[in-house]
């Protein structure tokens, strides 16, 4: 970094600590006198957020507040959203389903676009609850009172332990104000039902979609409260841009799709790491490893070890947006408490294949769904060392992959229907997830899981463990899903399954790429425009680029595999069938009609479960008023205090009603008196209806 670049940043951000009125100078006798202890320590962190073309420095004056040395026993939580909640409002852009349907009309003043927002200084804008202890900083060495003063916080600091959760309240309670609800499942997803907007926030990013002129409504409205940058906003529009970023990952719209990637730095660091700069490709990112080999495996030189820890990480953080490679990154992460030099040698094939195939992009075309389709597969025993089974699997919204898996199972499974029935155990409980984060954003779709073992659809269907005494009882959830219609599960063929690329090593290439083209995915070469270029430097850290030439003795890689015997195109039924063909070619599972769910006839009657679910209401309704706040007392007293205020901004009545949405539904209560009914059982009764109507059909 460049000194006279820093000094400016620096300057900056001290300048802010002014504007902002973060803190207030006070001796630090006081502070020692209130608190007992000395001020918490600051440091600074500079960075270069651009590249070396276009340098964006950035620093940020940090507290050291640890809590090792907090001793006061306050805990804090600051929620953040899965890497889903983003792909989910790309996603609603081109989807229209329930009753979100976008405009994709490039003249249509409603036409749907992609809003980019980040607030700067956030934490800034978060004041310190006057009911928290105090706390006492010291101030930076630029300042010339540094020696005899501290300061104490009046917002939040970053480095502090509430600052992440101060942040959350104050924007949650923001965009309440303007007529947002927030999410149950995922506190980060609002959904505005009026203007037909949902958003998701990481950190200080606000990524939205919906209307045209409820975006500019959106960013004029968060503008009036806080300094933002706005990013570019993406249409179909001939004025609209088509390619911006989020979370540093590329977004592109284009003709009738929208495309999403990985941020193209990591690929190139991992690369970098691994001393692979142009080094030969080859054509799948992993092979699987003989007996021998794993016998004869040894373990890296000590030194070593934190260099392939950090490698593997990143390729662990890229396989999230890398469905290709998630599988190989799985089995590389397992040797990352004992490096070895087999791993070393599957993580220098997955950086050769990334030379060959450096992006992949999802695309979104435009669709219209109405399920939530999940796949899983297993493969049982297939770890040579440990004979643990792997679960792989990807949820998907139509042709729009949303989100992937593949993780060893913790314990050896004695049978292959017990290895599948615990991989649809975690696929329905993905795909129950997804299901709630759309209902946070304001759509509700019927879920259907897809497996491949005859089975494990047999352990769903009944009741009880039978002849697996050996589970764990907490596993039978699935079974009174499966029965009351909250899973729709469903048989596809074991040789044409999509999730087999979860699960094991492709055979070959073309194989590899029928899997990957399943999913929506493509190929491309070149370099995303908007992507910033890696910024490359002397460093201190020690990278297995340069423990290699003391390994140079050590395989490169096992030879590429041959093509594969002829094998079944893999296929999704949701994607090529309708539904009249789907319940023919798949039908759903069904429980035999003697084995109804007890547990549904008398529930309106239980006075514990009635009561929960009165419970529950009751902090919805207190969410749905002012967020999700550490004390209520001054949510409520802030929201009427910016009444008034919020009905300038928004331009509506200041007093709205909360349409407040649980997952219990009215109804009738047989002896009198007001009763919900649970969302298990309410769907148990709609899908028998549903049935019905299918036969009759």
């Amino acid at each position: 970094l460049k000194d006279e670049l820093v000094h400016a940043a620096r300057a900056k951000e001290l300048a802010y600590f002014t504007s902002k009125g973060v803190w207030r100078k006070v001796s630090k006798a006081v502070a020692r006198a209130k608190t007992g202890k000395s001020p918490i320590s600051v440091r600074w962190v500079d960075v270069n957020k651009g590249d070396e073309l276009q340098p964006n420095y950035r620093s940020r004056l940090v507290a050291r507040q640890l809590k090792a040395l907090d001793h006061s026993g306050r805990s804090y939580f600051a929620p953040a959203p899965p890497l889903e909640a983003l792909r989910t409002v790309v996603s609603m852009a081109m989807t229209k389903m329930g009753r979100h349907q976008p405009i994709w009309d490039p003249r249509s003043p409603h036409r749907a676009q992609i809003s980019f927002v980040d607030v700067s200084r956030a934490y800034f804008n978060a004041k310190v609850d006057e009911r928290e202890p105090p706390t006492f900083v010291n101030l930076p060495t630029e300042d010339g009172d540094h020696l005899d003063m501290c300061a104490q916080l009046l917002r939040h600091m970053y480095g502090t332990r509430g600052a992440a959760d101060g942040w959350q309240e104050e924007y949650s309670t923001l965009l309440i104000r303007l007529g947002f609800r927030q999410g149950d499942a995922c506190p980060n997803a609002f959904y505005h039902s009026e203007r037909g907007i949902v958003t998701s926030v990481h950190g200080d990013d606000f990524t939205s979609s919906g209307p045209a002129d409820a975006l500019d409504w959106l960013e004029q409205s968060i503008g009036a409260e806080y300094e933002i940058t706005i990013g570019p906003r993406l249409g179909p529009g001939p004025s609209d841009a088509k390619e911006g970023r989020a979370l540093n990952r590329i977004i592109r719209w284009c003709d009738s799709h929208v495309e999403y990637e990985a941020d193209p730095r990591q690929i190139e660091r991992l690369i970098a790491e691994c001393g692979l700069d142009g080094a030969k490709s080859v054509a799948t990112p992993g092979v699987k490893p003989v007996f021998k080999e794993l016998e004869e495996d040894s373990p890296l030189p000590q030194d070593l070890h934190t260099a392939f820890r950090g490698a593997a990480a990143r390729g662990n953080y890229l396989a999230a947006d890398r469905i290709d490679g998630m599988f190989a990154c799985k089995e590389i992460c397992r040797y990352m408490s004992k490096p070895t030099l087999h791993a070393w040698r599957a993580l220098k094939r997955f950086c050769r294949y990334l030379n060959g195939a450096q992006r992949l992009v999802y695309t979104y075309p435009q669709q219209e769904v109405d399920h939530v389709d999940v796949y899983v597969d297993t493969d049982w025993a297939g770890c040579q060392r440990t004979r643990k089974s792997t679960s792989g699997g990807c949820v998907l919204i139509g042709q729009h992959t949303m989100k992937h898996w593949s993780s060893t199972q913790a314990s050896v499974a004695l049978s292959s229907g017990e290895a599948e029935f615990a991989g649809v155990i975690r696929g329905a409980g993905q795909g129950l997830g997804y299901q709630a984060l759309l209902h946070d954003l304001g759509v509700d779709l019927p879920l259907r899981v897809w497996t491949d073992s005859s089975a494990a659809v047999g352990i769903c269907s009944r009741q009880g463990l039978g002849k697996m005494r050996h589970l764990d009882t907490h596993t039978l959830w699935i079974q009174q899903a499966v029965r009351s219609g909250r899973v729709d599960l469903r048989k596809v063929d074991g040789d044409v399954n999509p999730a087999d690329l979860l699960t094991k090593h492709s055979l070959s290439r073309e194989r590899l790429e029928k899997l990957v083209t399943l999913f929506g995915c493509r190929f491309i070469g070149g370099r995303a425009a908007s992507a910033p270029m890696m910024r490359r430097g002397d460093s201190t850290r020690t990278t297995m680029a340069q423990g290699a030439k003391a390994l140079s003795a050590v395989g490169g890689d096992a030879d590429d595999p041959g093509t594969s015997p002829a094998e079944a195109d893999p296929v999704m039924p949701h994607v090529m069938f309708s539904d009249c063909e789907l319940r023919s070619r798949y039908p759903s599972l069904e429980a035999p009609e003697d084995l109804s769910l007890e547990d549904f006839k008398n529930e309106l009657r239980d006075t514990v479960l009635q009561k929960g679910i009165r419970i529950a209401s009751e902090i919805q309704e207190k969410t749905a008023k002012s967020g999700r706040r550490r004390h209520e007392a001054t949510a409520a007293a802030e929201v009427e205090k910016n009444s008034s205020e919020v009905g300038a901004v928004t331009d509506e009545p200041t007093e709205k009603s909360f349409k407040v949405e649980t997952y219990a539904f009215d109804v009738d209560n047989p002896d009198g008196g007001p009763a919900r009914l649970p969302r298990a059982t309410f769907f148990f009764q709609r899908n028998k209806q549903q049935k019905n109507e299918s036969r009759r059909c």
